[in-house]
């Protein structure tokens, strides 16, 4: 029979869970479970969570990052479909009965919904989400290489055996780890649009989709390494861009967006790989900065 299991990892999170737990419990299709996974939170998350010991199962991590939490989520989960919900965003009430439906009437691993964005400081809300990613494999993943389509996880609903097929979120990619775990999910199995509402987002300042630096370099550093996973699982890459493409796509996203920090690291990038940007180049010199720390780290230095 299936089932929902939502897995929510929470950092510092006490301000917004209530409202993100109560969310869940509103639902019109009751969910199997709801896992809270606090990733080693330093506010009164924990105190938050206990105030819904009744209803939740909950769980204590050291501070490992957001992929990490939730990948042990999944797999303390008892559900045949996951929905991984950020601890500030809110279901919408039929968000669970819509996105289920919508995987079964279609047959398949992934149904993702449309999504109402808000941003902090208080902007107007705007709703995004648009069937682009929605095909056969490897259909989806084509169209969503360069942008995804799937505004958030908590937006689409996987299912557990696809999540475990496809080896979960990748540390060490994030912002962009969902971007590289819906085109796996979609090399795999059939992606489904559902034309409902189904979560309240807030993106705050400090959101990582908002960090444009560490999204543009750990994001050609994930669509490159895609290649091996896919020759890995014996499913057809020869559609994949090649990675001076890649290269150069971000390369020339950090000039439009101004992203000088991290212009030398993917210079270097270009370099090695007999490539030249004179734009980039050019900036680097005008604004020159140095690398910061998460930059170095990831590069081995």
């Amino acid at each position: 029979m299936d089932s929902i299991s939502i897995i929510i990892p929470a950092y510092n999170a006490a301000t917004t869970l209530k409202k993100t737990l109560e969310s869940c419990l509103s639902q019109t299709t009751a969910p199997l479970e709801i896992i809270l996974v606090n990733d080693g939170s330093s506010d009164a998350t924990a105190t938050v969570a206990d105030s819904f010991k009744n209803v939740i199962r909950y769980f204590h991590l050291e501070n490992g990052g957001v992929s990490r939490a939730r990948n042990y989520g999944a797999s303390q989960a008892k559900g045949t479909w996951l929905l991984f919900l950020d601890a500030d965003d809110q279901l919408l009430s039929q968000a669970l009965e819509k996105l289920l439906e919508t995987a079964l009437q279609q047959k398949a691993g992934v149904a993702y919904g449309m999504v109402l964005e808000r941003r902090e400081p208080p902007e107007q809300v705007r709703l995004n989400g648009f069937n682009y990613a929605a095909g056969q494999p490897p259909a989806g993943s084509q169209r969503i290489f360069w942008r995804n389509a799937i505004i958030t996880p908590g937006s689409a609903l996987v299912r557990t055996s696809l999540h475990e097929k496809c080896g979960g979120f990748v540390t060490g990619y994030e912002p962009m780890e969902d971007r590289d775990y819906w085109i796996k999910c979609g090399m795999l199995e059939s992606i489904a649009f559902c034309e409902t509402v189904v979560l309240d987002k807030l993106w705050r300042p400090a959101s990582h989709g908002s960090q444009h630096g560490k999204r543009i370099y750990r994001g050609q550093v994930a669509l490159r390494a895609l290649k091996n996973w896919a020759q890995a699982k014996n499913l057809p890459a020869d559609w994949m861009p090649s990675d001076q493409e890649i290269i150069k796509s971000a390369l020339d996203e950090a000039v439009w967006r101004r992203s000088y920090t991290i212009l030398k690291p993917l210079l270097a990038e270009a370099r090695a790989h007999g490539m030249w940007h004179w734009k980039a180049f050019l900036l680097s010199i005008l604004f020159p900065r140095k690398n910061p720390e998460w930059m170095m780290r990831l590069m081995g230095r």
